[in-house]
């Protein structure tokens, strides 16, 4: 298993069809306004493969201000989400809100580093973003299942809302994401593996 470092259509594909085995496809974006977002923001989506298939993904995204406090207030379904959500990567703001829109393991990688291996590789992402200048404002997600409730209090957020689809959003700042990311997510050599 690999970081996959150049995504092409296809991979989408793969994608889109890893998320339709734990999401119902109404709250799946369309495997190729996914690969727009990443034409669009290249260090917004991490992918890991394995024998020439996707394995697992997560799409962090910094997004306007007003796509943010509606994914807060409980009213934004991701599945509709287009790059005029996306800030804009050539327009450097004061700050930045992320939000963590997908993340899907396959089951038999559950266990695997690829979990940690993504999360670390958006460390390194926003620590970037923050040296340049920009500060990281809060990181937001949207979960649907119970895993995705486990994963979002474990990277110390906390819930605001129960949203109008029926799934919950929790929040955190930067700091509060990177240090739980570091404590209960590190890149060890067996994970590396």
């Amino acid at each position: 298993m690999k970081k996959q470092e150049q995504l092409q259509l296809e991979h989408f594909r793969q994608m889109e069809q890893l998320e339709l085995a734990y999401y119902d496809a109404e709250f799946i974006t369309p495997y190729e306004e996914s690969y727009n977002w990443y034409r669009y923001r290249p260090d917004s989506i991490v992918a890991m493969e394995d024998d020439g298939q996707i394995v697992a993904f997560m799409n962090l995204l910094p997004v306007k201000k007003h796509i943010y406090e509606q994914i807060a207030a409980g009213r934004f379904n991701d599945s509709l989400m287009t790059t005029a959500d996306i800030d804009d990567p050539k327009l450097p703001g004061e700050s930045a809100h992320y939000y963590l829109s997908c993340v899907v393991v396959a089951d038999a990688y559950r266990k695997s580093g690829a979990l940690p291996i993504m999360l670390h590789h958006y460390l390194d992402v926003l620590d970037e973003v923050e040296r340049s200048g920009t500060r990281i404002h809060s990181i937001i997600i949207d979960t649907l299942t119970a895993a995705g409730n486990r994963f979002a209090r474990r990277l110390g957020m906390t819930l605001l809302c129960e949203s109008d689809h029926d799934s919950h959003v929790y929040e955190c700042s930067y700091a509060t994401f990177k240090q739980h990311v570091r404590s209960h997510y590190p890149l060890t050599e067996t994970r590396l593996r």
